[in-house]
């Protein structure tokens, strides 16, 4: 992942350099801008075990770039912080232990006794921070008085630097005291590292001078990979089991953008 940010802004820097000269028309080859896209994000469940259970609101800012192709196109690219989410429901019986203040393994529990104590779990909140580089075709419009619209169409790639969960659990009577607090897990182990999902939106671009634009659109996003493992690590299907949960469940989201291209 250090490797591919290092690519990209290596290409950010030397990128003016090839494409900066003006092409026809007075359009600019190359742009680079700044956005800030508040956000809301759910999950969409595959599988009757896990339920969706109502969406987050989230928060994407990054770098923006654009490589003109001709008159109508440019390969839209960048680098992104998203910070994202949501919420599941388990609706089936799904439990977890606990040692201290984190997860464990059943695997795992030999020697530890009464130290374990056993959680059913009712819902989740998910708060992913992601690193996104978006892979896009744009099609803009002639100017039209100091506005040019704009479609886009392609994808995202991404990858997890963390996730914290919130969960509403309930204590089985026979576990132990505990002071653990289900708020603010580290659930990193329970999250495949890529996503790769489907980016398509819609805005405009208003004129303040030259090359220099306000630019604001409404982004869907729509995940291809499962942001979840297919299977848990920590949670087992009903009391004292140790069958992994199934737990499939897809990020999807919309963002409302605002940046400025200059």
């Amino acid at each position: 992942m250090k490797k591919a940010i290092f690519i990209l802004l290596a290409f950010v820097f030397t990128a003016p350099m090839a494409f900066g000269q003006d092409g026809e028309n007075n359009l600019k080859n190359f742009r680079f801008g700044l956005k800030a896209a508040p956000s809301f994000n759910w999950y969409r469940p595959d599988g009757k075990k896990v339920t969706g259970n109502g969406a987050k609101l989230g928060f994407n800012y990054g770098l923006m770039l654009e490589f003109r192709l001709n008159d109508v196109a440019s390969f839209a690219t960048g680098i992104e912080g998203n910070h994202v989410g949501g919420k599941l429901a388990f609706a089936d019986s799904a439990t977890y232990l606990v040692h201290e203040d984190g997860f464990i393994s059943p695997d795992d529990t030999g020697g530890l006794g009464s130290k374990v104590t056993q959680y059913l779990l009712k819902d989740r909140i998910y708060r992913g921070v992601y690193v996104n580089i978006p892979v896009t075709l744009k099609l803009k419009t002639k100017e039209i008085g100091y506005l040019t619209y704009y479609g886009m169409f392609g994808g995202d790639l991404s990858f997890r630097t963390g996730t914290k969960v919130d969960d509403n659990v309930v204590k089985f009577p026979t576990s132990t005291s505990t002071s653990f607090d289900p708020t603010k897990i580290d659930n990193a182990k329970d999250m495949n590292l890529f996503r790769v999902g489907l980016n398509v939106g819609a805005g405009a671009e208003y004129n303040l001078s030259g090359s220099t634009s306000l630019v604001f659109g409404l982004n869907y996003q729509r995940g291809f990979l499962s942001s979840t493992k297919s299977d848990s690590e920590y949670l087992r299907r009903g009391k004292n089991s140790k069958d992994a949960y199934s737990q499939k469940a897809y990020q999807d989201g919309i963002q409302i953008m605002i940046g400025v291209l200059f």
